[in-house]
């Protein structure tokens, strides 16, 4: 029981319902989500000619969103930027559950709309978490890199995460090998585990999801790239390693060593640091 509880891997394991068809990898497919899409109501001005496209992570309800994200908006709202909270691949209530292509699907034709509505050649994205991870299919896979100045990003889930830490949230700790290493060695479990968590194996080295984002460079050309991640990371897990992206064209910082008398963040509540919506602020002009 212990090894099928391991395979709990990631920071997007969100019950989602089975599908028939499989992918090219083997995993069964799952279901896209729906979307929570915000009214383009505002305008980029000359001073801040591309909209802003937020990407919550998969930390929670829909519900949730506008309390957890009101920090950060409003910062943006009150620095004159046009700011659009787009929320992807929804399931149960619960955001990014979904297949991950899909949810990246849904962003593309977003971005598409708010370009035509507002007449913006491009947009920025200022993501968390697992919506990094979309974002990143997007920009890298479906190429929506030309559409996009600025991708910002917050404790991002990149190459080398172990799972850990998601079975941490769990209260199941000190296993002797890493969920990510028991997948490996025993990837015939996947397919019975994907019903309940087909998108949580679609960040792991079994899927083809995984290496189309993270096989060679992530960051784009053209894209001005940003991560701010945590050493206290208790969800990415190893902190120092699966929030990272050390590539030419990314300035890679963690908030401890920009901000060393603030009080800890973790992977969730550096969203509410007023020093990190300033650090975004500072990102989306350089």
């Amino acid at each position: 029981m212990t090894g099928l509880t391991a395979v709990t891997l990631g920071t997007m394991a969100a019950v989602s319902p089975p599908a028939a068809a499989e992918s090219r990898d083997g995993l069964p497919a799952i279901a896209p989500g729906t979307t929570v899409t915000p009214a383009i109501d505002c305008a980029p001005s000359a001073e801040h000619p591309y909209p802003v496209v937020v990407l919550p992570g998969g930390d929670g309800t829909v519900h949730e969103t506008a309390d957890q994200w009101a920090t950060i908006v409003d910062a943006l709202n009150a620095a004159g930027y046009c700011t659009l909270l787009f929320q992807g691949g929804v399931v149960n209530e619960t955001r990014w559950a979904g297949d991950i292509p899909s949810g990246a699907r849904q962003l593309a034709d977003f971005i598409t709309e708010v370009r035509e509505t507002t007449g913006a050649e491009r947009v920025d994205i200022v993501a968390h978490s697992a919506g990094t991870v979309v974002a990143n299919y997007f920009l890298k896979v479906l190429g929506g890199a030309p559409r996009v100045a600025h991708a910002v990003l917050l404790t991002p889930e990149a190459r080398g995460c172990d799972g850990r830490g998601s079975l941490r949230q769990l209260g199941i700790d000190n296993l002797p090998v890493a969920p990510v290493e028991i997948l490996r060695a025993l990837p015939i479990l996947a397919p019975a585990l994907a019903p309940s968590m087909g998108n949580a194996l679609q960040l792991s080295p079994l899927s083809d999801v995984y290496h189309a984002v993270f096989d060679g460079p992530i960051a784009q050309p053209g894209v001005e790239y940003s991560v701010l991640s945590t050493r206290n990371d208790e969800v990415a897990t190893p902190a120092t390693v699966c929030t990272v992206i050390d590539e030419p064209g990314v300035t890679m910082a963690f908030y401890e060593d920009r901000f060393p008398d603030a009080p800890a963040v973790g992977h969730s509540t550096i969203r509410s640091s007023a020093l990190t919506a300033g650090w975004i602020l500072t990102r989306l002009t350089s």
